[in-house]
This record gives structure tokens, sequence and C-alpha cells, in this order.
């Protein structure tokens, strides 16, 4: 991803603002591809469906490189790559910028990305990214086995929750397992935590949650769709970057009054999709769950409506309602 150098001085209180006004006018240059720009790193994407669309991208890479040079922000070429996504690509296709010696530059084309501590593979499996995080979390485990002999189940839940299951719940909207195998593997290292503890350790894996108060992951996960489904109904995000969810205009007395549209699907390559996988569990809430009205008091009443789901302690079982992912268009990103 190229890199944009700042001139602020590091820990400028005003320097990350005065920074965004600097380069405000930056999407504008971007007018026939769409941009995500996100501090000093930016994303050009376009859906590509014939020769015409790769034109149109590479002159956005262009009149991206001329405002770069205009307002003295270089772009790093070694640092930009391209990535595409979706069934049938075509991989012959190539993109180039300009380095810091005037010659032209063809960006490298790789099969996955790290974007914001998410690893995405050209297939949108997030396989390679969920055993990153399993790695991780085991080497965690680790430093805790070595470093705390004898732990209270107060103290294990603490350290657990700050130094492990952190790295197995951030951004997992986005990476959220579907297949029995990556659901398992995830499973697996919470189970091999709870048996950390002396007491516990020769108790069944549900008895151990139950003794620490602890939750399956698969559960938490679940539960982090619908809070993510609240906030983006209710406005609490930006409509323009969230996530679309068609509102149903259906007039079924069953479910809620905020219930969503689900999409009939041809291929099922992105399978568990956020935007569809969703929309069952959803829909099956009561409305006095949906229509709370603030944030926290709508955990507690999902949290009060699921409180007998056996998934909560089973991660075999599965919540009422199960959502499918959408079909992935072609897409192809440029990252810099």
């Amino acid at each position: 991803m190229a890199e944009c150098y700042e001139w602020n001085s590091p820990g400028s209180v005003l320097g990350p603002l005065l920074f965004l006004i600097y380069i405000n006018d930056l999407i504008e240059c971007c007018d026939e591809s769409y941009i995500y720009v996100f501090a000093d790193d930016a994303k050009i994407y376009r859906h590509i469906q014939c020769p015409d669309d790769c034109k149109l991208l590479q002159n956005a890479l262009a009149r991206l490189q001329s405002w770069s040079q205009k307002w003295l922000l270089s772009l790093n070429t070694t640092k930009c790559c391209v990535v595409s996504y979706g069934r049938s690509v075509d991989k012959t296709n190539t993109y180039t910028l300009v380095d810091y010696r005037n010659q032209d530059v063809v960006l490298e084309r790789y099969d996955k990305v790290k974007d914001l501590g998410i690893l995405f593979d050209d297939k949108l499996s997030f396989r390679e990214h969920i055993q990153d995080k399993i790695n991780k979390a085991y080497m965690m485990l680790g430093i805790i086995k070595r470093n705390f002999r004898h732990m209270t189940i107060s103290t294990f839940i603490l350290i657990y929750k700050t130094m492990v299951r952190s790295y197995l719940d951030y951004c997992c909207s986005v990476w959220a397992p579907y297949k029995k195998g990556d659901i398992e593997a995830l499973e697996k290292v919470q189970k091999r935590a709870t048996k950390m503890l002396p007491s516990l350790r020769h108790s069944s894996y549900p008895d151990r949650l139950k003794a620490c108060n602890l939750t399956t992951l698969h559960y938490r996960q679940v539960r982090g769709d619908m809070i993510e489904v609240y906030k983006i109904v209710s406005g609490k995000y930006d409509s323009v970057i969230a996530p679309t969810l068609i509102m149903s205009d259906t007039h079924k007395t069953r479910g809620n009054d905020l219930r969503l549209q689900k999409s009939h699907l041809k291929y099922d390559m992105r399978k568990f999709y956020f935007t569809n996988r969703v929309v069952d569990q959803w829909n099956s809430l009561p409305n006095w769950v949906v229509t709370a009205n603030k944030t926290n008091i709508f955990k507690k009443r999902l949290d009060k409506y699921w409180q007998h789901q056996d998934i909560i302690y089973d991660f075999r079982a599965q919540i009422e309602g199960t959502g499918s992912r959408s079909e992935v268009s072609r897409v192809t990103v440029v990252n810099l």
C-alpha cells in the first residue's frame, strides 16, 4: 500500500486534523472509480466487466498520481499493489504508476492483502486470516502458561479476555467463519484456555464456560452480527459507508417491524456474507428487542431473549434463522 508522507510532527494534536483537511479533495480526482481513504492509505476499486473498465481504473490512478504530485505527497510505488476478487477473474490486466525516477512501474498483483489487521484473500475465504489469529492466540496462551502458574477463575478471565480473546473477536463480523472446521478450530483455542484452570481441567467444555461465565466464540460472533445490524438500521453508522441492508416491504405479522429483505442467490462463492447471513436471525427477533433506543439497551434485551439458547455453551447448536452469502462480483482493487 502506498504511503503518503505526513508533514506534521509526530504527536501533534492538530496534525491528524490538518492532514485530513489537506487531503480532503482526494476523492474528487477519482470520479470514474470508487475510492476509500483511511488516514494515509487509499484504495481505488472498480467493477471490471470489460476492457473499458480497466482503462477507467487506470485513468483514475493517473489522476490520483497527478493529485499527489500537485500536493507534494509522493506515492511509494513499491507498496502499491493490485488484487482482484470474484469468479473467473482475468488477472492478465496490468496497472501502472510513475515512480520517483519518472519511470512507469507495473503494480504487483497479490492474491491476498492485509487491511486494518484483516487478511483478505482473493477468494474471500479468510482461511489464512483465521489461522493467523489462531496462531497468535496460542502464542498468548503459551505466555500466560509460562508466567501465571496459579490463577483464580477471576484472574484467568481478566487475562484471557485481554490477551487471547481480543485476537479472536477483532472485526469478526467481517471474517466470521461459516465452515465447521474453521469454527471448531477457533473454539479449540478457548477449550484449551479454560483447561488451564486446575479446578476445571476435568470438567466438560460447557461446564467450564458456565463456571467462568463465558460463552462460545460462535455465539459471540452471532451476537456481534446482531449488534452491528442494529447500529446500521438505527442510523448509528454513516449511511454512506455502512453496508446496505434492504428493508422488507412485506406485511407479514410474524417477526418485527424492521424486517430485512433477503436476496435470492445463484452462487455460493461468498457464502454467509454479512448483509445476507444476518437477515433470518434479525427477522426472528421480536419488536421489543429491535426497537431499543440505545445500543446498550439492545444488548441487554438481546441477551435476555437469547438467554436459553443452546449455542451459548454449545457451539455446534444453531440459533433459529441462518442466512447465506451473496455472490461476489468481479472487483479489482488497487491498494495505495
